[in-house]
């Protein structure tokens, strides 16, 4: 399994990292971009960044915990079961905003984390559809975060 698309880099601090040419990469600000509008993303695009992001933040890179991440996927997935009762709870979604600025604040690791996502959790909130392509993109990078040997 690769990072498709997106390059495969060492990490290093406030998400900077060095590419196989050399080369710094700001891994975090590259996927940032991406996930700005989620209306725009596809599935194989979502799949790519949750790849690289869960590799970025294993053991194979910074080493984040994953239950820094799943805290997240659980407050996503309580949003969900409404959104599947008929319910779009938008004001839910940007107070994960805060939760996830809270988390950086108490361990640097989780700022590259915060860095993607926030961009992801603003696009999130404009509609159920972005919600769930948001949602798919954290159950990824745990799912990846996992599989590069990630751990509690």
């Amino acid at each position: 399994m690769t990072a498709m698309g997106t390059g495969d880099f060492k990490t290093g601090t406030g998400g900077r990292g060095k590419a196989e040419n050399g080369s710094h990469v700001d891994w975090t600000a590259q996927h940032a971009r991406d996930l700005k509008d989620l209306s725009t993303i596809g599935a194989d695009r979502i799949v790519e960044i949750a790849e690289a992001v869960g590799k970025q933040l294993s053991p194979k890179g910074i080493n984040l915990k994953i239950n820094q991440i799943r805290r997240f996927l659980d407050e996503a997935r309580q949003i969900e079961l409404e959104v599947k009762r008929g319910v779009f709870p938008a004001d839910r979604v940007v107070l994960l905003l805060p939760k996830l600025a809270y988390a950086a604040g108490r361990e640097q690791k989780v700022r590259d984390l915060m860095k993607v996502l926030d961009p992801a959790i603003r696009s999130a909130r404009d509609s159920a559809d972005n919600f769930k392509k948001f949602l798919r993109l954290i159950e990824g990078i745990v799912a990846y975060h996992r599989f590069y040997g990630g751990t509690n």
